[in-house]
């Protein structure tokens, strides 16, 4: 039995619901275990979802992970700017000179910086970042001018902004409804949907954040579980993207049209399982990520993903 830890997301509910049984495998809905869970402990966990930047420091450190071009989380990042409204930001370019709270090692952060540097000529050093670490020491090799200053775990960054402690925020773990109810917070690009969508005609990117990760001896040692956990994962997306199809009990009104517009834009699916097609996202998150200085070193993506052979 080899246990997989992973979200629930349209894409992998089908292995927790019933509509995808692999005898052989057991699923745990946990999206949040650390990769030491993988290398130091193996009764743990045998397969499991991690951001792309932990995988890939991992590598880097030599850890003997492979992934499986797996892409549970897939997301555009211009939503997840905010401005508090009492600070003149016209232009992402305003940032500049800002406060801004992040948590500089999020793989969905470095998408966000990615683009207001190369899509909006923000010069990332001229930003007063206030980073939430979650590693310590932070292992960055961070650019000529870039200063993070450090913020204790226990400060909330949204409570910042509300209280124009900070200027803007650059975070995924936000539920941007309940932050605009406090009545003086706005994204920064006030048509957000329009900028991503702009942004993947420019780019032809989807940015991804996580794949599945397990231990390289399980290729050479038990490789007919790694090829069963890579079936399963694409039998359950298929079963998504098809439930996705019909619109009549979500409860978002307006899901037929969300659904109709990216379907012509994108194609039915955002993400596809497959390292050849992703290639391009890929590469372009190792370059950003190099260029920031959250990893040191990226190893070619051939030797980063492993997929059964088609």
């Amino acid at each position: 039995m080899a246990r997989v830890a992973c979200r629930r997301h349209d894409w992998s509910n089908a292995l927790f619901d019933g509509r995808v049984v692999e005898p052989a495998l057991e699923f745990v809905a946990d999206g949040h275990l650390g990769l030491e869970a993988l290398l130091e402990t193996p009764a743990v966990v045998d397969f499991m979802e991690c951001g792309l930047v932990n995988y890939y420091w991992a590598r880097s450190q030599g850890a003997a992970v492979l992934a499986l071009p797996v892409f549970l989380r897939a997301a555009f990042r211009h939503s997840y700017i905010f401005v508090n409204q009492n600070v003149r930001v016209d232009h992402p370019r305003d940032l500049e000179g800002k406060r801004v709270g992040t948590r500089y090692g999020m793989t969905a952060n470095v998408w966000a910086r990615a683009l207001l540097q190369h899509q909006h000529g923000v010069l990332l050093e001229r930003i007063h970042w206030l980073n939430q670490e979650t590693r310590t020491p932070a292992p960055y090799a961070l650019p000529a001018g870039l200063v993070l200053e450090p913020v204790g775990r226990d400060v909330k960054l949204q409570e910042l902004l509300v209280e124009q402690k900070i200027d803007a925020l650059v975070h995924p773990d936000v539920l941007a409804t309940r932050l605009f109810a406090r009545g003086n917070v706005r994204r920064l690009f006030s048509n957000a949907a329009d900028a991503e969508r702009d942004y993947y005609r420019t780019t032809g990117i989807v940015p991804v954040m996580n794949v599945i990760a397990f231990r390289e001896r399980d290729l050479r040692e038990r490789p007919d579980v790694v090829t069963t956990v890579f079936g399963a994962f694409c039998r359950a997306k298929n079963a998504g993207l098809a439930a996705l199809e019909d619109v009549r009990d979500s409860g978002l009104l307006w899901q037929y049209e969300a659904l109709e517009e990216q379907l012509a834009l994108i194609g039915p699916d955002p993400a596809p399982y497959s390292l050849m097609q992703m290639r391009p996202a890929l590469a372009a998150f190792a370059s950003y990520a190099l260029e920031q200085g959250v990893i040191t070193a990226a190893p070619p993506l051939d030797e980063l993903f492993w997929e059964p052979a088609a």
